[in-house]
């Protein structure tokens, strides 16, 4: 049997903003997403018979059509008109439900492994379309590194590489439902339809960027999920003090949480706080921003 293991990489968001709702109450966006070394290790195999099946190293992950990654090889095979016996094994790593892409990157990465297996049939954009039948985020999770999207998540542009530093995800134990966070939003600032709330710029951040100052960018970060999900879950402003006072320059949230992301100068200032952080029972993650090898992306401007 033929197979391919590839590193399903987590996200964040390095800003994270809304810029309208729509008449069918979706939200378009505004964001920059990272990938970081936490993954997950997806392997997937083709068979002559059989259809698709998954397994995993953890019970609370669905292993049937419910997962996100059954649907991406499903869909693989209804576009290139043929079909084979897919074995997907999964090796989690990445929190579930916790604002980093954990489904939509093992998704990603049934995609691109099974577009190698099969001697690529689908150029890398029609990839990209393919993806974000299955999720907004999952485009992203496809082309990895750091880009900047709007729309619903699903557009994709260039963005200039962040400095290179150490990072600490720490997920809170009480989760945070997508839909009511949306919610929550759409209460504080009117649905976005009047002048209670203007998208924030990125001019701050991407200056920063190519500054290449850890610090100033750790200044221009922002999340507007922040705003509401904060003075329901106590725990995500707990996390951020701890981030803070172990030495990171800044800390967020990412998505519409509960995880947060500390940034750090220091390599050792970062394990040590995952550490203590762990030690009070909150997992918590070092890792580091990651730029995949292969680029599944042409852009003809940076945004």
């Amino acid at each position: 049997m033929k197979e391919i293991t590839l590193p399903a990489y987590a996200k964040i968001n390095l800003h994270l903003d809304v810029t309208s709702r729509l008449d069918n109450g979706y939200h378009e966006v505004s964001t920059v997403m990272q990938s970081v070394s936490l993954c997950d290790e997806v392997t997937v195999g083709l068979c002559e018979d059989g259809g698709i099946s998954i397994s995993c190293d953890v019970d609370w992950l669905p292993t049937d059509s419910r997962n996100l990654a059954w649907r991406a090889a499903d869909l693989f095979f209804e576009r290139c008109g043929f079909r084979k016996g897919v074995r997907i094994k999964i090796v989690k790593r990445i929190p579930a439900a916790a604002g980093l892409a954990g489904g939509s990157t093992d998704a990603a990465a049934v995609l691109l492994a099974l577009n190698a297996l099969c001697g690529y049939p689908i150029d890398r954009a029609e990839l990209l379309g393919l993806a974000a039948k299955l999720g907004a985020d999952l485009p992203f999770c496809v082309a990895g590194g750091v880009k900047y999207a709007d729309g619903f998540g699903e557009k994709l542009h260039a963005f200039p590489k962040i400095p290179h530093c150490y990072l600490v995800i720490a997920v809170g134990r009480e989760g945070v439902s997508t839909p009511w966070a949306y919610k929550m939003l759409d209460e504080r600032y009117g649905g976005f339809e009047d002048d209670r709330y203007l998208p924030r710029s990125l001019s701050g951040l991407r200056l920063a960027v190519e500054l290449g100052d850890i610090a100033e960018l750790s200044k221009n970060i922002y999340n507007i999920f922040e705003s509401v999900i904060e003075p329901e879950r106590a725990e995500v402003t707990h996390i951020k003090r701890e981030l803070l006072e172990s030495g990171a320059v800044g800390a967020m949230m990412s998505g519409s949480g509960p995880s947060v992301f500390g940034m750090f100068e220091s390599e050792s200032d970062a394990r040590r706080a995952a550490e203590s952080l762990r030690e009070k029972g909150i997992s918590a993650f070092a890792a580091e921003p990651v730029y995949p090898d292969t680029e599944y992306c042409d852009f003809e401007k940076e945004i």
